[in-house]
């Protein structure tokens, strides 16, 4: 997926229109501008792909690495899982006995899904 599309699909989830993203930007960030990153016909320096990437609450590497190094491959593209990835950015902060539990969890759905 290419910075322009993870950009669309990250702002899509927030549900912010250009304008509104624009707007929380303080303006920096003009709304032709991110039209432009998101059809591919700009893209942002490092400055302000930092601030669009504050703005959204999204690690700036996630709109520079390619898919096939990503974390959360494809993940971008399902609206509901962006909570997860929010979550899972404070997974060093959790308590031991949560972060069991999770694991418990996600080993019990691969044997469901596995037998499948």
């Amino acid at each position: 997926m290419m910075l322009g599309d993870k950009l669309k699909a990250v702002r899509k989830a927030r549900g912010l229109s250009l304008k509104e993203l624009s707007e929380a930007t303080n303006n920096q960030i003009s709304i032709s501008f991110l039209s432009d990153i998101e059809n591919g016909r700009s893209n942002p320096s490092i400055d302000r792909l930092k601030v669009i990437a504050s703005t959204l609450n999204t690690p700036m590497v996630f709109f520079l690495e390619d898919k096939e190094s990503s974390l959360f491959s494809g993940a971008i593209d399902d609206a509901d899982f962006l909570p997860v990835i929010e979550l899972l950015k404070d997974f060093d902060g959790w308590k031991p006995e949560d972060k069991k539990e999770l694991l418990y969890y996600l080993k019990a759905k691969k044997v469901i899904r596995d037998y499948r």
